[in-house]
C-alpha cells in the first residue's frame, strides 16, 4: 500500500482513543453518484456538465459554496441550485453503497477500544437517516452534522465535540477524503489520515502533510488497528 507521507505518526503507530469519521466519500462511496447528481441538476440552471472524475476533483472544495462558484453558480441562484442538488441527491440515495471495507475498518477500531463518531458537513437529521440504511450505527457514540444543507465548515462542530467528550485532542484521529478534513483535524489538534478514493485526488491530499492511504483498511493499519 502507498501511505506517504507519515509525519503525523512517525515510525510507530499510535492507536487513537477516538476516531472521527468523515461520511461522504470516506465511509460512503458516493463520488460517482455525486457527479451524476450534479450533471442532472446543474444544466437546468444553465451550468455545464462535468465530464470526468479528475475535473470534478479539481473543482470540489469546502465550503461547498466555493465549489459551486467554480462551477458558475452565482449569489443569486446559489440557494436554488443547492436545494435542487439536495433534492436530487436524496431522491436516489437508496442506491448509494458504503465503501466495501467500511464495516471491517469500523470493526478494527472498535476491537482496538477506540470510540467512534461521524463528523460531517451534511445536515444532521439527513446524516442520521443516511447512516440508518446500513448496519453500522452501533459503532458510533455520536453522529455530528450541521444545522442546514449548505455544507459549510464542520470545524466548529468538531471543536465543540472535543471540548465536551473528554478525549484529549492528541489521541483523537480524523479520517477523511478531502483537504477540509485535514484542516478540521489541524484546528482540533487531532491526528489525521486521508483516504485517496473520494472527492479529492491523491495529488491534492498529499499537499496536506498527513498520511494518505488507499483504503480504509490501510488507514486502520496506519493507526495501529
Amino acid at each position: 500500500m502507498r501511505t506517504e507521507p507519515r509525519p503525523a505518526y512517525g515510525t510507530a503507530p499510535v492507536r487513537p482513543r477516538l476516531v472521527l469519521w468523515d461520511w461522504n466519500g470516506t465511509l460512503l462511496d458516493d463520488l460517482t453518484y455525486a457527479i451524476g447528481v450534479r450533471n442532472r441538476t446543474f444544466p437546468a440552471f444553465g451550468l455545464p456538465r462535468i465530464e470526468s472524475v479528475a475535473e470534478y476533483r479539481r473543482q470540489f472544495t469546502f465550503p461547498v459554496r466555493r465549489y459551486y462558484e467554480r462551477a458558475g453558480v452565482t449569489d443569486e441562484n446559489f440557494e436554488a441550485v443547492a436545494h435542487a442538488w439536495m433534492a436530487e441527491y436524496v431522491r436516489g440515495f437508496d442506491a448509494v453503497p458504503l465503501h466495501g471495507d467500511a464495516r471491517e475498518a469500523l470493526s478494527r477500531f472498535a476491537a482496538a477500544g477506540a470510540a467512534q463518531a461521524v463528523l460531517s458537513a451534511t445536515h444532521r437529521d439527513m446524516l442520521e437517516s443516511q447512516i440508518a440504511r446500513f448496519p453500522i450505527r452501533d459503532f458510533f457514540t455520536d453522529v455530528l452534522g450541521l444545522s442546514d444543507i449548505y455544507a459549510r465548515s464542520k470545524e466548529a462542530v468538531g471543536l465543540a465535540y472535543l471540548a465536551r467528550c473528554g478525549v484529549p485532542a492528541e489521541v483523537a484521529l480524523m479520517i477523511g477524503d478531502t483537504l477540509h478534513d485535514a484542516e478540521v483535524a489541524r484546528a482540533m489538534g487531532a491526528k489525521c489520515i486521508l483516504v485517496a478514493r473520494g472527492h479529492h485526488s491523491r495529488e491534492a491530499l498529499l499537499t496536506a502533510g498527513v498520511p494518505v492511504a488507499d483504503t480504509l483498511l490501510d488507514a486502520a493499519a496506519l493507526a495501529g488497528c
